[in-house]
C-alpha cells in the first residue's frame, strides 16, 4: 500500500471516529434535556437552567407567585381614567406546568445534534422566556364591550354655518375605538408584576375634514319648494332624502348622482307609500315626495352654474316646481347628476323648515360678482281630443267621465346669464315634449255624439 493511500484511510477512519463521537455525544446532550432545562435558560428574569421539570416548575411559582382571583386590574385609558375588574372575573391565571414545558421544548430544540453550534451559543448568551398566562377569552371581550361605550369617542366632522352668504367653518376632530383584539394582546404580555393595563385603541377618522371645505366661502344659489306637512308619508319621505343629501361635499370635477347618495326607496331604508307619478299615473309607492327633493336640487343646481349630466323631467306637471324645471329619479334607471365644473368643492345644504325645502350650493366665488343667473321657459300647449264610449250597465241619459285627459305641451328650458344687467349668454338646458292624454267619457243609452264608441 503506497503513503498516499494510507494517509486515506487514516483520514477517513479518524473522520468518522469523530462523527461518531459527535453524534453520541449529540444524542446523549439530547436525552439528557428531555427533562432538564439548558443552562443559561430563565423566565422573566428568574433562572431555571439545569433543573428538572418539577424543580423548575417550584423555583417559578415561588419566584413569580400569582396574584389570587380577587385581586384587581386596572384598566386605564390613554388619559389614566380608570376601570377596575377581578382577576377571577376572566379567569385570569399563570401556567407554570406549561411554561416549564416551552423551557423543555427551547431545550430540546437546541440541543439537537444539528444545531450544535446554538446550543453553545445559547448555553453562554443566554435565553429569557414569557410566563404563560391563560384567561377567559370570551369574559375579558363581554367586559371590553361594555366599556366601549364608555372609552370610544366618536370622530367630529368638520362643520359650516353661515351668516347670510359667508361661510364659517369649524374644526374636524379624531376619534377613537376600544381595539379589542389590541387590547387582549397587550393582557397577554404584561409582566406578572404588573397590575395596570392600558387600553389599546384605533383611530377613527372624521368622514369630513377641514380641508374638505378648502375653497367654500360664498353661497352660490338657493331654491325653496313647499309641500304639505300634514301629508305625513310625503313629509317624511321628503325629509328623509334632505337629510341624507344635506353636507353632501362634491369635489372638483367630480360628478354627483343622486341615487347614489340616496340608495333604494323602500321600507328596509325608512322609506314611506305616499303619491308618486308612473307612466303618465299617480299612484302610490315608496318614496314618494323623493321627486320633490331632485326638483328642488336640481333648480339649486342650475342656478349655481354648475353643469347638469343627467335630469328627467316628470311626465305630469308638478305643483312644487315652474314648468319645465322639475326633475325625477326612479328605482337605479332614472338619476338626476351634475358636474361640479369649478376648481373648488361644492356643498349641498338641504333644510326642511315647516313645509318648505330650502336647498343651497355653497362654493367660491371671487370677490362681489355683479353676474347674474336666470331660468327662462318657453312652452307650448296642446289640447287633449275628446273620446265618448257606450258603455252597458249605465242607465239612460247617464255620463260618466272615466277620464279627465291631459294636455301636451311642448317645454324648451333656457339658462340665461345677465353680467351688468345685460343678457351675454342663453343656452338651451332641457328640451321635453309631452303628448296630450284624451279625455274619455262613458255614455249610456240615448246619448248620441259625434265619434261614439261602443264597448
Amino acid at each position: 500500500m503506497n503513503k498516499a493511500r494510507l494517509t486515506f484511510y487514516v483520514t477517513l477512519a479518524l473522520g468518522l471516529q469523530l462523527l461518531v463521537s459527535v453524534g453520541l455525544s449529540s444524542a446523549a446532550i439530547t436525552f439528557y434535556y428531555r427533562d432538564t432545562v439548558l443552562p443559561g435558560t430563565s423566565v422573566q428574569g428568574v433562572d431555571i437552567g439545569g433543573l428538572k421539570a418539577d424543580e423548575a416548575e417550584k423555583v417559578l411559582r415561588d419566584a413569580l407567585p400569582w396574584p389570587s382571583p380577587e385581586s384587581l386590574l386596572m384598566l386605564v385609558d390613554p388619559e389614566g381614567q380608570p376601570t377596575h375588574i377581578r382577576y377571577g372575573d376572566i379567569d385570569y391565571r399563570a401556567d407554570y406546568h406549561v411554561t416549564v414545558k416551552e423551557a423543555l421544548r427551547h431545550s430540546q430544540k437546541t440541543a439537537a445534534w444539528n444545531n450544535i453550534g446554538a446550543l453553545f451559543g445559547a448555553m453562554h448568551h443566554g435565553c429569557d422566556l414569557p410566563l404563560v398566562k391563560t384567561f377567559d377569552n370570551v369574559a375579558f371581550t363581554r367586559i371590553l364591550d361594555k366599556l366601549s361605550d364608555k372609552y370610544n369617542v366618536p370622530a367630529r366632522n368638520a362643520q359650516f354655518a353661515f351668516n347670510g352668504n359667508n361661510v364659517i367653518l369649524f374644526q374636524d376632530s379624531k376619534g377613537r375605538q376600544l381595539d379589542t383584539e389590541g387590547t387582549v394582546k397587550q393582557l397577554m404580555d404584561l409582566p406578572v408584576d404588573e397590575h395596570r393595563l392600558v387600553l389599546r385603541f384605533k383611530t377613527v377618522e372624521p368622514d369630513i375634514r377641514i380641508s374638505d371645505f378648502n375653497g367654500i366661502n360664498s353661497r352660490l344659489s338657493i331654491f325653496v319648494t313647499q309641500f304639505d306637512p300634514t301629508n305625513r308619508a310625503r313629509s317624511h319621505n321628503i325629509e328623509l332624502a334632505s337629510k341624507l343629501i344635506n353636507n353632501v361635499i362634491v369635489p372638483p370635477k367630480q360628478v354627483f348622482s343622486l341615487n347614489k347618495v340616496l340608495g333604494p326607496r323602500n321600507r328596509e331604508r325608512g322609506y314611506l307609500q305616499a303619491p308618486v307619478i308612473i307612466n303618465n299615473k299617480l299612484t302610490s309607492d315608496f318614496g314618494g315626495g323623493v321627486c320633490q327633493v331632485a326638483t328642488t336640487l336640481y333648480n339649486a343646481v342650475s342656478l349655481a352654474g354648475l353643469t347638469v349630466v343627467e335630469r328627467v323631467p316628470h311626465s305630469l306637471p308638478v305643483p312644487y316646481a315652474p314648468a319645465g324645471k322639475d326633475a325625477t329619479i326612479a328605482g337605479d334607471f332614472i338619476d338626476f347628476k351634475f358636474l361640479n365644473n369649478t376648481d373648488f368643492p361644492v356643498l349641498i345644504s338641504s333644510q326642511v323648515q315647516q313645509g318648505k325645502l330650502l336647498v343651497s350650493i355653497f362654493g367660491h366665488r371671487q370677490g362681489a360678482s355683479a353676474r347674474l343667473i336666470k331660468i327662462e321657459t318657453e312652452r307650448l300647449i296642446t289640447k287633449p281630443t275628446r273620446k265618448y264610449v257606450q258603455e252597458e250597465g249605465l242607465v239612460p241619459g247617464q255620463v260618466v267621465v272615466r277620464r279627465p285627459g291631459r294636455d301636451g305641451y311642448q317645454l324648451k328650458t333656457y339658462e340665461v346669464i345677465f353680467e351688468n344687467d345685460k343678457e351675454v349668454e342663453r343656452r338651451l338646458i332641457s328640451q321635453t315634449v309631452v303628448d296630450p292624454e284624451p279625455e274619455v267619457i262613458a255614455v249610456g243609452p240615448g246619448v248620441h255624439t259625434k265619434g261614439l264608441v261602443k264597448k
